[in-house]
């Protein structure tokens, strides 16, 4: 941080009353980060400087920006006339800006090309900046979805993990074992083109025909909070979905072609009809069945959807 200030004195940049301004800035923004005192640029502060070091070299001069505090400095003290000296900065920075809008990309300033191939479709790789910092990836995505840490060995890219036996529900392709931002998944081999997506585990199926769509069974299976609940196995075609366990019975009251399971410590359990305006329910009980474990919370009225 001292260094940093008596480099902004030596230059004329800035004054003592903004240099804590100027380097909160440059924290809030992340574009450096500060440990034991000590600056350290980050992956976004680089792409910064490259943009505006290239397009914008003039304005981040530090003769420009000294100069131009000194003009105002004469503004402030009635020396200069405001409105030449902004006109006079602003009509050639308007058409940079605009020229730069227009013929610039921004994969032009975040991504390098690097001399090396895609191991996966034969595409040109380039160090791309994204969410979490610097990486590679082949400059064919989304066509090609080839990506490897930045500072990973040049190695051949892990086999596929393929699941044996079945082939996408969607397009009839190979499914793929892949690693999300939330752990492993099953996916479509052939991602892009196709969507599709489940998770590793497949949910238990409780045999159920779904009442909203009639194609689809409803499965258990747990959010992202870790909460059971029940959904049509066609999802995202079918969005229906209750908390409560379904068994395969209509309710004697609407018709609806499923009652559910609810139990609470106060009541016990009861079939309920899942629709919000029947109202329906009755004591449960079965001699040869389980008794479901009492639900978290259950007596509250259940309107959030699942998802």
């Amino acid at each position: 941080e001292a260094t940093l200030v008596k480099a902004l004195e030596e230059f004329g940049i800035g004054r003592p009353s903004t240099y804590a301004a100027i380097i909160s800035t440059l924290q809030e923004r992340e574009y450096v980060l500060l440990d034991k005192k000590r600056f350290t640029p980050t992956d976004v502060g680089r792409v910064v400087n490259k943009f505006l070091t290239e397009y914008f070299d003039t304005y981040v001069d530090y003769d420009f920006t000294a100069r131009l505090e000194d003009e105002l400095d004469a503004v402030s003290r009635g020396e200069e006339d405001w409105i030449p000296l902004l006109e006079q900065f602003w009509r050639p920075f308007k058409e940079r800006v605009d020229h730069i809008q227009e013929h610039v990309k921004r994969s032009d300033v975040t991504q390098e090309r690097i001399e090396e191939t895609c191991p996966k479709c034969g595409g040109q790789l380039s160090i791309r900046l994204g969410r979490n910092g610097r990486f590679i990836g082949c400059t064919n995505y989304p066509a090609c979805d080839y990506t490897r840490d930045l500072n990973a060995d040049k190695a051949e890219p892990e086999p596929r993990e393929i699941v044996e036996g079945r082939v996408c529900p969607l397009c009839g392709s190979t499914l793929e074992i892949k690693n999300g931002r939330y752990g492993k998944f099953v996916g479509c081999s052939a991602y892009p083109k196709c969507k599709h997506i489940e998770p590793l585990e497949r949910p238990e199926d409780t045999g159920v025909t779904c009442p909203q769509c009639g194609k689809g069974t409803l499965q258990k299976k747990k959010s992202r909070r870790g909460k059971i609940f029940y959904s049509c196995s066609t999802y995202p075609k079918c969005d229906y979905a209750v908390w409560n366990e379904p068994i395969a019975e209509p309710c004697p009251k609407c018709g609806w072609p499923v009652l559910t399971l609810k139990t609470t410590r106060s009541k016990g359990t009861a079939k309920v009809c899942p629709q919000k305006d029947c109202g329906y329910s009755e004591t449960y009980e079965a001699a040869d069945a389980e008794t479901p474990q009492p639900a978290q919370d259950q007596t509250r009225q259940e309107t959030d959807a699942p998802f």
